[in-house]
């Protein structure tokens, strides 16, 4: 007997152990916060306007806690009663719109609830005040992060050209309605709307980046864009050839025209954009190399250009006394520039889509040409990604011919085993380091 009791004791403490556990999982489960509840309140200040009309706010309220949110909706005393607008000829479209933002002030605290996240009081006056919680419209949470963020004005003008254009595609988008069909859709939209391919990839990726920032504030857990591809942007940009390179140096003008062939000259030898040629200054250059902050990006670039092209920038400032200025201080607007520009570049057949920032995109094509690796390319044109730069990366067919022409040149001055196990393709060096494949 005292044996059979001794086997049912450590039961029975199994038991009661379970028995408190479950206990105290009860307790903490009725002790854990209660849904929040809401409701309008008039005039909660006690306080009405010059007119006579008191606030109107959305209460929230939990466990005797309680927050507000304006609606920014007056009326007068006589025209609110048990939380809606009555006796005025517009109650019914003022009591759809109030409840309308409790509504979206709720769905704050019900996505969370969704997330397995218990809402407080203080946790949703943030979500809504600053748009961070996953029930924000997309509009609200870009133009959030946008203001707040040390962007330039053009990227930040560009972001909310995005939210625009997101809010057509699809009005009241929240943050976490977009997956990965709507990335599909709306690529389609986009394609199908006629807009240009480099904008529309540019929106994508304004998009993606949005969403990176939703992730690293928990609001998404994955960002869609992990499994939906961007492609590339195309270049389409115009660059003067080798041979129309020479024809306009060699141009005899004067006065103003001759200052902007120059200074469109200074894009082809540095990569400078029309904003820091314009702001070139002699300081800016010392003992063969320019040193410039670019205005775009903020970034500083250092150009060598005692050995880019020949040192031709510095044969140009020479043509100036070393005073770079007499040509950077006298240009007027882009637009104006251009169209002097046109004027000159029409003289040796141009094409007409060539415009004074092409020049920049001559300097980068010609260094490609010549065999300058992508990533020198990249740091002096002040790109901080590599991705920016390959769409300044042309080769014609000239290059590709100069190559072969260069390769059978090397390939006869060398001794060369052609066997079958070393083979001679196309006349190129047989000789081929692997690391560069």
């Amino acid at each position: 007997m005292e044996f059979g009791m001794m086997l049912i004791v450590p039961e029975l403490i199994l038991i009661l152990l379970k028995v408190s556990a479950n206990i105290n999982h009860i307790k903490k489960q009725s002790s854990m916060l209660k849904k929040i509840s809401y409701k309008l309140v008039f005039n909660r200040s006690r306080r009405l306007n010059q007119r006579g009309e008191g606030l109107i706010q959305i209460e929230c309220s939990q466990q005797k806690r309680r927050i507000y949110f304006s609606t920014h909706t007056y009326v007068k005393p006589e025209n609110f009663s048990h939380g809606a607008v009555i006796e005025t000829p517009n109650a019914d479209s003022l009591n759809y719109v109030l409840y309308q933002m409790m509504q979206e002030v709720e769905l704050v605290e019900l996505e969370y609830i969704k997330k397995g996240v218990e809402v407080q009081l203080p946790m949703l006056k943030e979500a809504v005040r600053s748009h961070i919680s996953p029930a924000a419209k997309l509009t609200d949470f870009g133009t959030q992060v946008v203001e707040q963020s040390e962007r330039k004005n053009l990227t930040k003008l560009n972001y909310q050209t995005l939210l625009n254009n997101i809010e057509k595609f699809r009005r009241g988008t929240l943050i976490t309605d977009i997956d990965y069909q709507f990335l599909v859709s709306y690529d389609k939209w986009l394609r199908e709307s006629g807009i240009a391919h480099n904008t529309r990839i540019s929106r994508l990726r304004l998009l993606r980046a949005l969403l990176n920032e939703a992730r690293k504030r928990d609001i998404i857990h994955t960002n869609p864009f992990d499994r939906f591809r961007i492609q590339q942007m195309v270049s389409k940009k115009g660059f003067l050839t080798t041979e129309q390179l020479h024809k306009l140096e060699k141009m005899p003008l004067k006065g103003y025209e001759d200052k902007v062939r120059d200074a469109f000259l200074i894009g082809c030898y540095t990569g400078l954009r029309f904003s820091d040629i314009v702001s070139l200054r002699n300081e800016h250059i010392a003992k063969g190399w320019l040193t410039k902050k670019m205005a775009k990006t903020g970034f500083i670039v250092e150009l060598p250009i005692a050995e880019l092209f020949g040192g031709k920038m510095m044969q140009l400032i020479e043509k100036y006394n070393s005073n770079i200025e007499r040509v950077t201080k006298c240009l007027s607007t882009n637009s104006s520039v251009n169209k002097t520009l046109r004027n000159i570049l029409d003289r040796i057949r141009v094409d007409p889509k060539i415009t004074f920032h092409s020049s920049r995109h001559t300097f980068a094509t010609h260094l490609g040409q010549s065999g300058v690796q992508l990533t020198t390319i990249q740091k002096l044109l002040g790109h901080q990604k590599l991705q920016t730069t390959q769409i300044y990366s042309e080769v014609d067919r000239t290059a590709i011919t100069n190559d072969l022409k260069k390769g059978r040149k090397r390939n006869k001055q060398a001794v060369v085993n052609t066997s079958p196990d070393n083979p001679d393709i196309l006349g190129l060096p047989v000789a081929l380091d692997n690391s560069e494949a």
